[in-house]
């Protein structure tokens, strides 16, 4: 996952391959360490960061404390500090809403090594590491009623109210993004879905997600690029004892390319189709599918979509399964989430 000249220029090509909204490196103070992929850090009793199988991607990966800490915090001076998280609105009762401040992602491979540039910044709250809050992940956690909602959001007007996403996208519309891109058949849902959780203590897992559509909008894009994901699960997530914060955020290293800051809290793992995939354009892309981006591999690709037999089908190029060998994508991430106010529908 080094970050060498050749992905520095494929970079330059796909930069906001998925997620649109500007492309940024990491803020000045401490330069940020190269994204050499896994950290090392060791506190003793293993390596928190140490992938297994990226199905169960490591969970609390804190940045690690043998690099040099950030020179200054005056790039991140206005973000909320007094919780571990910079939570924007203090959560109380059952009921707790909160928005992913930071989603690292593990899994699939193609998209590694963009994720620092493509993702992060787009993820970020505004106060931190150029952020830019057009990938907008909910979370509302009901622990009355052992559920989580969750789905995705536009752009908030004041950085701490965020209201879950209902549209629908329709297959024709893609089209006016991409002339002569062939969308689904159906639209695709942008609603979010409640799934029954397990509590043991203040750590809970999901039910497996049948499906979800993610969004992410962007203002210079009529319509925002989804993430497809099917027989998903939240899992391993823990809420702080103050119910503000999953994770938690270290102002001294927020320059730390590989943590950005974060120690995470959560996993999502689930899957996206190659056919889903090969149905969602990505303009900035120069309007190449999502499928022809994670299949990375230019004998997979006809034009600008994943090459298919003769059968008018995609070959099994993935590396998961949904419903035959290598139908689907493996989607591996892990994510720290602070509190936040989501609007009632």
């Amino acid at each position: 996952m080094n970050r060498s000249l050749s992905m520095s220029l494929a970079f330059a090509s796909v930069c906001g391959a998925l997620f649109v909204a500007g492309c940024s490196s990491s803020s000045s103070g401490t330069a940020a360490p190269a994204d050499t992929g896994t950290p090392t850090t060791d506190t003793g009793g293993g390596d928190p960061c140490k992938v297994v199988t990226k199905e169960d991607p490591p969970i609390a990966c804190p940045p690690d404390p043998t690099l040099p800490k950030c020179k200054s915090t005056a790039e991140v001076a206005s973000c909320p500090s007094d919780t571990a998280c910079m939570a924007v609105a203090k959560q109380t009762g059952d009921i707790l809403n909160m928005r992913m401040g930071r989603i690292r992602l593990w899994a699939p491979d193609a998209l590694l090594s963009l994720a620092p540039l493509a993702v992060d910044p787009n993820v970020s709250p505004k106060c931190a590491n150029n952020g830019a809050e057009t990938f907008n992940w909910l979370v509302q956690i009901d622990k009355k009623a052992n559920t989580i909602k969750t789905g995705g959001a536009e752009k908030s007007a004041d950085a701490k109210t965020w209201a879950f996403s209902t549209k629908k996208v329709n297959g024709a519309d893609l089209s006016g993004i991409c002339p002569g891109f062939v969308g689904p058949a159906d639209p695709i849902d942008l609603s979010p879905i409640t799934l029954p959780v397990v509590f043991t203590g203040n750590t809970f897992s999901s039910s497996k997600i049948d499906k979800i559509n993610i969004p992410i909008f962007d203002a210079s894009a009529p319509t925002p690029i989804v993430l497809p994901i099917q027989q998903g699960i939240v899992k391993n997530v823990t809420i702080s004892a103050d119910g503000n914060c999953i994770g938690s955020w270290n102002k001294d290293y927020w320059c730390d390319g590989d943590s950005l800051g974060w120690t995470t809290g959560g996993a999502i793992v689930g899957k996206i189709t190659v056919e889903d995939a090969d149905h969602i354009p990505v303009k900035s892309a120069g309007c190449q599918s999502l499928c022809a981006i994670l299949a990375n591999d230019a004998s997979k690709v006809s034009g600008k979509t994943c090459k298919r037999g003769a059968d008018g089908k995609i070959p099994n190029i993935g590396d998961a399964t949904v419903t035959t060998t290598n139908d689907a994508f493996l989607l591996s991430a892990t994510f720290s989430a602070y509190g936040a106010n989501i609007a009632a529908p």
